[in-house]
């Protein structure tokens, strides 16, 4: 970790640091409560979300709240958090806009890093509680949950096997997550190019198998966006929060990535459950509007099950999905996507994927450049990681 430079900049530094420092030893092993954190930016929105008559509830009860039904759900520690919020300053510069944050998700600290480390606590926790030995996922062979799945079963003490719906690689052509998925010592199936519903009944058969041998199971279906893996980014909202009161940023919007929605969804629920500290901007790299607003709509709904909690301020409330920036659909990258992976990388010393986080922040640049939905201000966007896929992907 750098030192904070002396000046105006060594401030900004030193409260990048503090911020950082300040959240770890918060997250525990399970035998210990992890302290509430109020959210000071939320008290101006209470207004809105309460009934007349009735005394608005204070941020910090929010806080305290969504801390205790996280804290009652089993997690297996994995990552290293807080992720690092960074300034991009050189970037500031370039759009004469800001101050921007990039959340530092590629930085979890499992393998290369990425999102799915913070739903895997919660799943492998699961996991856990119901008994399970070995711990079976699926996706095509640059999954970015498959090797973090590979990668944490293997920290965590599970048997790993995954299912992918693609023909078994040649040896010379092993790169990516296939390589890091043999690295962690996973077991792989490959069944060809099959559905993505025919890979889900080959992994129910693969669990009822392993059944039959004596073990038990556990199954992480649709790349983990569900309401448990969902939690992850219930708790990066949290954190989010935390950071930015601790660094005095008055941040109002936030940008992440939208596939299949769980990420989304986990982050949108943990905003309106601290009561709309954030507005949300859901940048659509697999569906449209629609699509994508029902599947995180099912999700939020999923997570309240899960946690028994019911946020101050509908989810819906505190998003809004962009899908402008699809360009030609799903892992087809764009002009603009291209060249916001040229700018993070020649400017901030930071590298982004095609799929999922070069497109993200192409979109946020676009929206802070125009100054979309009052988004002038101070304004942060996830880094989602999917590091190792660059390598299979070959350009930008």
């Amino acid at each position: 970790m750098r030192n904070a430079r002396t000046g105006e900049d060594g401030l900004r530094g030193t409260r990048e640091l503090d911020a950082h420092a300040a959240g770890q030893g918060k997250r525990t092993n399970g035998l210990g409560k992890r302290a509430a954190t109020p959210g000071a930016h939320a008290a101006r929105l209470r207004e809105r979300t309460t009934e007349p008559g009735k005394r608005a509830a204070t941020p910090g009860a929010h806080a305290a709240r969504l801390r205790l039904a996280l804290d009652c759900r089993p997690r297996v520690p994995l990552g290293h958090f807080p992720t690092p919020l960074s300034r991009l300053k050189t970037i500031e510069r370039h759009l004469v806009k800001g101050p921007l944050y990039l959340k530092r998700d590629d930085l979890t600290g499992v393998s290369l890093g990425g999102n799915k480390v913070r739903g895997l606590e919660y799943l492998l926790g699961e996991a856990q509680s119901r008994g399970a030995d070995v711990v079976i996922t699926g996706g095509g062979l640059q999954s970015n949950l498959c090797s973090l799945t590979a990668a944490a079963c293997a920290k965590a003490g599970f048997r790993c096997v995954l299912v992918h719906n693609d023909v078994r690689p040649e040896p010379g052509a092993i790169a990516g997550n296939m390589l890091l998925n043999n690295v962690f010592g996973a077991e792989e199936v490959f069944l060809g190019q099959v559905s993505e519903e025919e890979r889900a009944a080959a992994m129910e058969q693969v669990a009822a198998d392993l059944r039959s041998q004596g073990s038990v199971p556990y199954i992480i279906h649709n790349g983990a966006s569900t309401p448990v893996g969902a939690l992850g980014y219930v708790e990066a909202a949290l954190e989010l929060l935390a950071q930015s009161e601790a660094m005095e940023l008055h941040l109002e919007h936030v940008a992440i990535v939208g596939a299949m929605g769980g990420t989304a969804a986990g982050l949108v629920f943990g905003v309106a459950a601290l009561g709309a500290p954030f507005h949300v901007h859901v940048i659509s790299v697999e569906y449209p509007e629609d699509e994508l607003r029902r599947r995180i709509a099912d999700l939020t709904a999923g997570i309240e099950d899960v946690l028994g909690l019911r946020p101050p301020v509908s989810p819906s409330q505190v998003m809004t999905i962009h899908d402008r920036y699809l360009g030609e659909g799903y892992g087809v990258p764009t002009r603009e996507s291209r060249e916001a992976a040229r700018l993070l990388a020649t400017r901030e010393g930071i590298i982004l994927e095609n799929v999922y986080t070069s497109k993200t922040l192409a979109g946020f640049l676009d929206l802070v450049a125009r100054g979309v939905d009052g988004l002038d201000g101070a304004a942060a966007c996830f880094h989602t990681g999917g590091m190792a896929a660059l390598f299979a992907q070959g350009h930008l």
